[in-house]
């Protein structure tokens, strides 16, 4: 038994929806915590809608950039693990988070510095870079914390526990929704805040967040243990490894951002209403990101374990369960998407110009669901093989 997991054909079934479904539901409350923001904060108007949309979009996209090292994190633990080397899994799982730490001290003030800057270059109208501005000060300012959440739950994925990420992003977005909830309005005691409101309630969300996985990759009845001496003994061969399969995997992550970049940049300079429009599109289109990025995820960890045990032909028909097992549910969310298009657009309370354009926006997104579901997992696979060279090269291509 390998990571509490048998790395059998039998078990497979079995594996890919132990490690699928925890992650769909994280992802899904991850995601949740900007589709939060924007809900409460519709209710002030377009602006702010268009303002947290923008912001959280920045935050989101510098995110991914920089998380991109944790696809090295995620196939070195995972192959350790299937090795049945634990104790290497957990330094390279000591040294992931060293990077993660200096990368956030590194990134934060630099984004906190130019935050206005950002959303000026975006062609943000002034009101939008008003409110924006604040709201990206404030996320920024905690992003180191952001990225150890990011770290760890990697670290929890490739060692095939999926289930920890998932209760942590939980407890994460309750406290989101409380503290957006009643800074934003005021509620009892607590100032009015609006825009800036829904901003401290995120950060007090990744503050327990990371305080909640740090404990647990210190804890001795984790599935990994981190030891502290892992994380502040820098070992320059492992940190090798890591970069090694995770730059260009950040390479390919940066093009995507940037051809995304100039995306929202030709969206925000149609008007608020274009850019309030596009957010809310977006926010509706990632709950269909979340299943395709579960079975990617499971994809990856379960190639990786494969691999790591000598079953080569096992990791194959882990990629293609996974991609029928997308297929099937990406078509019903491009079925939901046609059907319902205008229903979900509403419950962002737009007015009439922004409903009638986030309608059009989500049912054209229907159209890419079969396609997204392929892409996805077979990236999950490659990159749990630890080829992230082939990805960046489609990604150029793509983007």
């Amino acid at each position: 038994r390998v990571g509490k997991m048998e790395l059998t054909e039998r078990n497979l079934n079995k594996n890919i929806l132990k490690l699928a479904l925890p992650v769909a539901l994280e992802n899904v409350l991850h995601m949740a915590v900007f589709i939060v923001d924007i809900l409460i904060v519709a209710r002030l108007g377009t602006a702010p809608v268009a303002a947290v949309g923008l912001a959280g979009a920045l935050n989101f996209i510098i995110s991914m950039i920089f998380s991109a090292l944790n696809v090295g994190t995620t196939t070195l633990v995972a192959r350790n693990i299937g090795a049945k080397e634990t104790e290497e899994a957990q330094k390279v799982a000591g040294q992931s988070i060293f990077l993660s730490l200096i990368l956030g001290l590194i990134i934060s003030p630099f984004v906190f510095t130019f935050a206005g800057s950002f959303l000026m270059v975006m062609s943000a109208e002034s009101d939008v870079v008003m409110l924006g501005t604040p709201y990206l000060k404030i996320i920024s300012s905690f992003f180191i914390l952001r990225l150890i959440i990011l770290t760890g739950s990697a670290i929890f994925r490739g060692a095939g526990d999926t289930r920890t990420p998932m209760f942590i992003t939980l407890t994460m977005n309750c406290v989101n929704i409380l503290f957006s909830w009643v800074l934003v309005f005021g509620i009892g005691f607590f100032p009015r805040m609006e825009v800036s409101g829904a901003a401290w309630g995120t950060s007090i969300a990744y503050l327990t967040g990371g305080v909640l996985i740090f404990y647990k990759l210190i804890c001795r009845k984790s599935i990994l243990t981190v030891k502290l001496k892992y994380i502040i003994r820098i070992k320059k061969a492992r940190i090798q490894r890591i970069l090694r399969i995770s730059l260009p995997a950040m390479l390919d992550a940066l093009l995507t951002q940037i051809g995304y970049l100039f995306f929202i940049k030709i969206v925000a300079i149609l008007g608020t209403a274009s850019l309030a429009a596009h957010q809310i599109a977006l926010r509706i289109e990632a709950i269909s990101f979340m299943p395709s990025y579960a079975f990617a995820v499971a994809t990856g960890t379960l190639v990786g374990q494969s691999l790591g045990a000598k079953k080569i032909d096992l990791a194959r028909l882990s990629m293609k369960r996974n991609c029928l097992i997308a297929l099937m549910v990406m078509g019903f969310f491009a079925v939901l998407f046609l059907t319902f298009a205008e229903y979900l657009s509403k419950l962002f309370h737009p007015d009439e110009e922004v409903l009638a354009l986030s309608t059009v926006c989500v049912m054209i997104a229907a159209l890419e669901q079969p396609a997204l579901a392929i892409y996805m997992v077979y990236a999950g696979g490659l990159r749990g093989a630890g080829d992230t060279l082939s990805l960046m090269v489609i990604t150029i291509a793509g983007t």
